[in-house]
């Protein structure tokens, strides 16, 4: 029976660089789950192999139809969602599921699908550390505020985590090769 793994943090917080190197690894057969958005596609992002990118019409819509399995709204008026046929789509090739999805989202599965799931949330080595990476990242003031804002509030959800993962500055391998042993256990734990 496939495993999920759920990636949660802070925004900058390295989620993606993580999951990008955990899927480096084929002997943890794991596969993306691509999750929806309705904000814009950012530089080299591709429909369909980042996200599947919606109208907030359209997004809306798909809620209604009971389309996702989870969905938030992030920062005042982004959405994000999980389609449910993702998840069967790689179930369906025997392959682990990863993916990265905020914690309110993350609660919504907990609810759903607990004992197929693990938790595990990525956070930086300090707030300060965060806000550099930000700045870096050519955010403006008010969006590194934002979203400073949402990662003090997602740190108090770090406890609800089955695993806590600290993704330092410079060194991602090594939150990479922590993360790819907490998967490597959970997928030879067979009593789980």
């Amino acid at each position: 029976m496939p495993k999920i793994f759920i990636i949660s943090g802070p925004s900058r917080s390295g989620k993606n660089a993580i999951i990008d190197g955990l899927l480096n690894k084929q002997e943890l057969n794991l596969e993306r789950a691509i999750t929806a958005t309705t904000r814009q596609p950012r530089n080299k992002e591709v429909q369909g192999r980042d996200y599947y990118f919606f109208s907030h019409d359209e997004f809306k819509k798909r809620i209604k139809q009971g389309y996702f399995l989870e969905w938030a709204i992030l920062r005042g008026n982004e959405y994000f969602g999980t389609p449910a046929l993702e998840i069967d789509r790689i179930k369906n090739k025997g392959k682990n599921i990863i993916w990265t999805i905020d914690v309110q989202g993350a609660e919504q599965i907990r609810k759903q699908l607990k004992s197929q799931t693990v938790f595990i949330f990525v956070k930086p080595a300090s707030l300060d550390d965060l806000k550099s990476r930000m700045q870096k990242a050519w955010f403006n003031s008010r969006e590194v505020k934002i979203r400073l804002d949402d990662a003090k509030r997602e740190f108090k959800e770090a406890r609800k985590y089955d695993y806590v993962v600290v993704n330092r500055e410079g060194k991602l391998n090594e939150a990479v090769e922590e993360a790819a042993g907490i998967i490597k256990k959970e997928i030879s734990d067979k009593s789980k």
